[in-house]
């Protein structure tokens, strides 16, 4: 048995290495969400400083302080990405100016890459610790997670969101094993997991490190829980530190940025209609469960697992409802240019362990795996075309002016079907009923932005020719 666990769980990583060499991405959108965080990594890796203004990269997300233009984005990624680049850039000569496409590869390839493998590896552990169920099947569902959600259409480039679901499952593994066996080691590791979350994802981390403290808390031996919980808690406190300090180096203040900027991210506001706004969040245009299906699961699973669940499990469900419900409160502009609701990313780990409990639960229920199969198999379709453009073109609320083509073209699965179609061969049948779907006039435009967008020449002069095809009426 641990053979054939051992092979399953390196074709799962084959299988995801083909794919991540043949789809990361060789360039940036012009979205800005990608390049401010390539600049950081430039600045470090090539000049040794922090400001971004003499890099290959130019973003929207930046920040003017001190008579330089920093990355308004938590610097640990960059950061820490831009010291491992100095290696192959020193030895080898590797630079953003010369080698330009194949830097960008290769930080995408070997970062966001590797980041969903090891999300693959600890799910398939974390369902081969389950009793009951087929290996095949847990094989499939670790698999799927990888695969079959938004973890897989970001999984080809740089951004911070996939990082901080690896820091949450990371926290759930360090849970349950300080459940089997309570120890320092155990209980550290689940504070340094939230601070790691809490370096890509402040919001996120700051939820997952109320989790972890009150999961070791309640999980430790009556005797020792104040000095596991201590010990947990100064774990994520030195992360904490460290990201404190290394602002205070590169900025002069222990805050990030776009905290101590002009203004911040995030904050409480109006909406042209809230409940329209979760709807499209949920389960609309932008869904969590409308992208990936599968995880509607976890519904039937709190209703029959919840009771005899364990502690962990518990919390880590609670506080991914409880950072739902934050990020659905704190923003009104859907993730901006990107695919889906970003945010929600970090609970996609969470809510597809419960789901998977679930099928395991009866595994040879035909009523439970074939719906299953089918809804993973909708979300697998969903991810891949979210690969095509993670930062994508999108409608963005109130910020997308009245009459604004994004307003009719709102799904940004739709958005990037409609230019992937297109691309591919813009007289398909699928490029026909999509023009028909949402009219031709708004899907020229969002073509051209598109286009602009990933900065294609080609695709863009492609879409200008279909332009003045159309506007010509031949």
């Amino acid at each position: 048995m641990k053979k054939l666990r051992k092979k399953l769980m390196w074709a799962g990583i084959a299988i995801l290495a083909v794919f991540a060499l043949v789809y990361s991405k060789t360039d940036v959108t012009l979205a800005g969400n990608e390049s401010t965080r390539f600049a950081v990594v430039q600045a470090v890796g090539e000049q040794s400083v922090f400001h971004i203004e003499n890099t290959a990269f130019k973003t929207v997300d930046r920040v003017v302080r001190d008579g330089h233009i920093y990355s308004d984005k938590p610097l640990p990624i960059g950061w820490t990405l831009g010291m491992l680049y100095k290696i192959p850039h020193r030895i080898f000569g590797l630079n953003f100016t010369e080698n330009y496409y194949l830097s960008v590869y290769l930080v995408n390839l070997f970062f966001s890459g590797l980041i969903n493998i090891l999300l693959f590896v600890w799910m398939f552990r974390m369902f081969c610790r389950i009793p009951c169920g087929n290996l095949y099947l847990k094989f499939f569902l670790a698999l799927g997670m990888s695969s079959g959600t938004w973890l897989l259409s970001y999984s080809v480039t740089l951004n911070n969101h996939t990082p901080a679901a690896l820091g949450v499952l990371g926290l759930y593994v360090a849970l349950d094993k300080f459940r089997r066996i309570p120890s320092v080691l155990a209980a550290a590791a689940a504070g340094l997991a939230a601070g790691m979350v809490a370096a890509c994802d402040l919001p996120s981390g700051a939820v997952f490190a109320v989790a972890a403290t009150a999961g070791i808390f309640l999980l430790a031996p009556v005797a020792a829980r104040r000095k596991l919980t201590g010990c947990c808690i100064a774990a994520g406190l030195a992360v904490g530190a460290g990201m404190a300090a290394l602002n205070f180096v590169a900025y002069g203040t222990v805050v990030p940025l776009y905290v101590a900027g002009e203004s911040g991210t995030f904050g409480l506001a109006s909406h042209e209609s809230f409940w329209k706004y979760v709807f499209d969040c949920l389960i609309g245009s932008r869904g969590l469960f409308s992208y990936q299906p599968f995880l509607l699961l976890v519904f039937p699973a709190v209703f029959t697992l919840w009771k005899g669940s364990r502690i962990a499990d518990r919390i880590m469900l609670a506080a991914s409802a409880v950072l739902i419900v934050l990020y659905l409160a704190i923003t009104v502009e859907y993730g901006g240019w990107a695919y889906g609701f970003r945010y929600l990313i970090p609970v996609i780990p969470v809510l597809w362990y419960w789901s998977g409990r679930w099928v395991l639960q009866e595994p040879l229920n035909r009523r439970r795996l074939l719906p299953a199969g089918g809804l993973a198999a909708v979300g697998v379709a969903a991810a891949l075309v979210g690969s095509y453009m993670p930062f994508c073109v999108s409608y963005e609320a109130m910020r997308s002016p009245q009459g604004h083509f994004t307003r009719k073209i709102q799904s940004t699965f739709a958005g990037n079907l409609l230019s992937w179609s297109f691309e591919t061969n813009p007289d398909s049948m699928l490029t026909r009923a999509l023009f028909q779907r949402y009219g031709a006039e708004n899907c020229w435009r969002f073509l051209h932005a598109s286009a602009s967008n990933r900065k294609d020449p080609e695709f863009l002069r492609r879409v200008v020719e279909g332009i003045r095809l159309w506007s010509s009426g031949q």
